[in-house]
């Protein structure tokens, strides 16, 4: 997986990232994102990068409040 060519939007305050992922990991991630309509491509990687990051002991606040949100479905 390899990131590159970050994009910024200053006025929602969200950062972009280009990232290639395995062939067999995109299938499994669309067909995720097929069985639950509610949830995008962009929501579901925030949530799991959020997610990793409280694991590891590693997350600021606003990261653990992106994380709960994507536990409770508060949006965000």
């Amino acid at each position: 997986m390899a990131a590159a060519d970050p994009t910024t939007s200053a006025s929602s305050g969200l950062q972009g990232v280009d990232v290639l992922l395995p062939e067999t990991l995109m299938r499994a991630v669309e067909g995720y994102l097929q069985s639950r309509p509610q949830l995008d491509a962009n929501r579901l990687l925030q949530t799991a990068l959020a997610q990793f990051l409280v694991q590891q002991g590693h997350a600021r606040p606003e990261v653990r409040e992106l994380y709960l949100d994507g536990l409770f479905g508060t949006g965000l």
